[in-house]
């Protein structure tokens, strides 16, 4: 959700931004299937198929001072724990070659609703210095320790325990888990524990601000016919390989669990129907 060209569909790329900021609003048109209301159109509400995360590819960031940094070119999550991780800059080179690539933690960002940019409170000469992020090196992607480091240079707590937090008393910290590009988990196959293929990752709910995956959606699709449903992010693990994802229900309850639908043929505005007859945790603020 991030190879990004500019193109025809930038302007409408832009309007959509809005929803990853809102991602509260999504959830305002929840209720049984049956009765699901169509909710007034909105930038909080549009979206285009695959692009719940690929709308801030390519998209720029400035710095409070309105010097350029650099576009951001994809974000990791830590999807266990319903996490996002870091955001990645690309700056420099030459259409996007050869440039530097920077590391942010996502409650960093703030969105410039009048000019359509992600801002990031950080001095130019600050930037430069920031930690980079290597490609090359999956393996650090889930390092603790660094990623704790990129959210203390701009100022930030983890949200994970690492290894030389000074505390460890809170054991309700959760450790950093198996940490992934969000562009990667999207098409991700989904299996239960019995090995019954039970769909793929079609669109993953960010809240941006607050560095969260609220869900994700598993679409299945068989001779029955085509079914979108809204999974717990946190109900999902990773299999041995790392190359797939488990979720403990059956193709039966699957189908009990709520459902996500796109309105009209241009597939850029949802539905989403609440959890029935299920426990569902209060959001903090």
């Amino acid at each position: 959700m991030f190879a990004f060209s500019i193109n025809e569909k930038t302007k409408e790329l832009f309007m959509k931004l809005n929803s990853i900021f809102i991602t509260a609003a999504l959830a305002l048109s929840w209720g049984s299937l049956g009765a699901l209301e169509v909710a007034a159109p909105s930038n909080a509400q549009k979206l285009n198929p695959q692009q719940s995360f690929t709308e801030l590819a390519g998209i720029q960031v400035w710095n409070l001072q309105d010097e350029l940094l650099g576009r951001i070119k994809f974000v990791t999550a830590d999807l266990e724990n319903a996490q996002l991780v870091e955001v990645v800059i690309a700056s420099g080179g030459f259409f996007g070659l050869g440039g530097k690539l920077t590391s942010a933690p996502p409650r960093a960002f703030t969105l410039d609703s009048s000019k359509q940019v992600m801002r990031l409170n950080v001095s130019k000469e600050r930037f430069k210095a920031a930690p980079r992020f290597k490609t090359s090196n999956v393996a650090a992607y889930s390092q603790a320790t660094r990623v704790a480091a990129v959210n203390r240079y701009y100022g930030l707590q983890p949200w994970f325990h690492f290894e030389d937090q000074a505390t460890r008393k809170n054991s309700r910290i959760p450790h950093l888990g198996h940490v992934e590009r969000t562009d990667v988990i999207m098409g991700m196959s989904i299996k239960n524990t019995k090995g019954q293929y039970l769909g793929q990752v079609s669109t993953l709910m960010m809240d941006l601000p607050k560095g969260q995956v609220d869900h994700i959606v598993n679409e299945t699709q068989s001779m029955a016919g085509r079914g979108r449903y809204i999974i717990k992010t946190r109900a999902l693990r990773y299999n041995a390989a790392q190359n797939g994802l488990v979720l403990d229900e059956t193709l039966a309850t699957l189908r009990d669990e709520p459902h996500m639908r796109w309105i009209g043929d241009s597939r850029q505005s949802f539905q989403e129907e609440s959890y029935p007859n299920r426990k569902v945790p209060a959001k903090k603020p």
